[in-house]
């Protein structure tokens, strides 16, 4: 046995039964090395442990600042004390100490003013019960039984977020076993090697001593390895799919107007997906069109042709959060196309464009929709390109990520044919779409096929997990956060 395993041998025989503390006392040892000797003395069935719960209290950042400044509630009530507030003139503070204020009885709102209760009167200026525990929790000074008689104060603390409670196993007491108290004390005969490095091999002064024995299958904590984000995992494997390709990777901003969503793509001015209740306008911000007037009347040209509907610059400038990220390949769709119209020679055809980034619908949620989620989009400007071509761009960028597709006809505004692509999901035992496709109309381009033509699609990225991993139940769960959740994941 190693000389730690000995000397906690002897202690436990000479006094019985003992604590980790006391062992560690009575053997001059620190407490990682009696730990260690007592994981060697269970292993060799020599010892016995029991364990018992202990709770933990730790109080987060926001907790601290609390317990230094005075819950929100606190300040709000001395505030009051002195004057009258309107509800539209508290800050966020404010407005969270107003929430838990009137749950406790102290304020009420009236014509749109916070008044103090008589409760409130009788308060203001004081230390409440929660702002009380919360600083000797914060002080760490706190006795067991005093957390067990604030029990309910305690659990309201946690549920705000301001202190995180957790359980651990710790050693209640340590007693010898009949292999133990049977077990001779030996000599620890010379000093042991418990780690081989360089400088031991190099020197030699490894020699005349003995090596710690390991025993692979003692129980030891679990640590969990670095993982990545499954969402992450999925958007990388997008983006060396395209790359490998040979595409090119592009960006654009989120907060977008409607003539690069809407009106560049040939989507008419009246169309349902322009309603409020399917897109994110941002209130009261309208940008005036940047473009260039020859480019804004051949849109307005386009507009009136095919919808044959009276066009609005004042509908096209309003700005909303992007709806899909087609409108990036839009904008350098028409940059392409202005300069190869002055320089044919300036690129080399075809041009492989591809973008990722996150996008916004207000739209109904269940498991494979939510208002916003992560897409691509990719493009492909050439000559005498058809559907062929892009279905077989699309079978190898979707065999680059482990899924197989089908496609069949669909109409979408800004492209004709019009194809959707779907891959079938075991889960849920159906074909779940992943986006659209085809070729861009001429309205959109501005040229004409025989001369240019352009390819695109515009796929969502959530739902290749949803489909390849069956643990993943609702696209939701893919802007799940908790570590535990990201360490249950499968190591990829």
């Amino acid at each position: 046995m190693h000389k730690y395993e000995i000397a906690v041998l002897n202690a436990l025989k000479e006094h019985g039964w003992s604590t980790e503390a006391k062992l560690a006392s009575l053997c001059k040892l620190g407490a990682a090395e009696v730990s260690w000797a007592l994981e060697g003395l269970k292993t060799k069935g020599m010892i016995q442990i029991e364990y018992e719960k202990v709770a933990s209290i730790k109080v987060n950042p926001e907790g601290a600042e609390y317990a230094d400044k005075g819950l929100p509630e606190e300040r709000l009530i001395a505030t009051l004390a002195k004057r009258p507030l309107r509800v539209s003139e508290l800050d966020e503070s404010e407005k969270i100490g107003l929430q838990w204020a009137k749950k406790l009885g102290l304020v009420s709102i009236s014509g749109g003013s916070v008044l103090l209760t008589t409760q409130g009167k009788e308060k203001a200026g004081t230390e409440l019960k929660a702002g009380t525990v919360l600083k000797k929790l914060a002080s760490g000074n706190y006795a067991k039984e005093t957390a067990a008689r604030e029990k309910e104060t305690i659990s309201d603390l946690s549920r705000r977020g301001l202190i995180e409670l957790s359980e651990r196993n710790a050693i209640k007491s340590i007693r010898l076993t009949a292999a133990g108290e049977a077990q001779q004390s030996e000599d620890s005969g010379g000093e042991y090697v418990g780690a081989i490095d360089r400088s031991i091999i190099a020197t030699g002064s490894w020699e005349g001593k003995k090596f710690k024995r390991y025993d692979v299958n003692v129980n030891v904590e679990r640590r969990a390895p670095a993982m990545r984000h499954p969402l992450k995992i999925a958007i990388s494997s997008i983006k060396d799919a395209y790359l490998s390709m040979g595409f090119k990777e592009v960006s654009g901003p989120a907060v977008e107007s409607s003539f690069w969503v809407f009106d560049s793509l040939f989507v008419p001015q009246d169309h349902p997906a322009r309603d409020a209740q399917d897109t994110f306008y941002v209130s009261n911000v309208k940008q005036d069109l940047q473009e260039s007037e020859e480019y804004i009347r051949r849109v307005k040209k386009a507009h009136g042709k095919g919808w044959h509907s009276k066009w609005n610059a004042d509908t096209a400038s309003q700005m909303l959060l992007r709806t899909h990220t087609t409108s990036v390949s839009s904008r350098y769709l028409y940059k392409i196309v202005s300069e190869l119209s002055k320089n044919p020679d300036k690129y080399e055809l075809p041009i492989k464009l591809f973008s990722v980034g996150r996008v916004f619908r207000n739209e109904a949620i269940d498991y494979r929709h939510l208002a916003d989620f992560y897409q691509s989009d990719g493009l492909i400007i050439g000559k005498n390109l058809t559907l062929s071509n892009l279905f077989d761009e699309l079978t190898k960028i979707y065999d680059f990520v482990g899924l197989k597709i089908r496609f069949k006809p669909s109409y979408f505004p800004f492209v004709e044919p019009g194809v959707e692509f779907s891959a079938y999901s075991d889960k849920h035992k159906e074909w779940i779409e992943l986006g659209g496709a085809g070729m861009l109309r001429e309205e959109i381009t501005g040229v004409n096929r025989k001369k240019l033509s352009v390819l695109a699609w515009g796929p969502g990225i959530d739902r290749i997990l949803l489909i390849k991993d069956p643990s993943i139940s609702s696209v939701s769960e893919l802007y799940n956060n908790e570590l535990g959740w990201i360490r249950s994941r499968r190591l990829v």
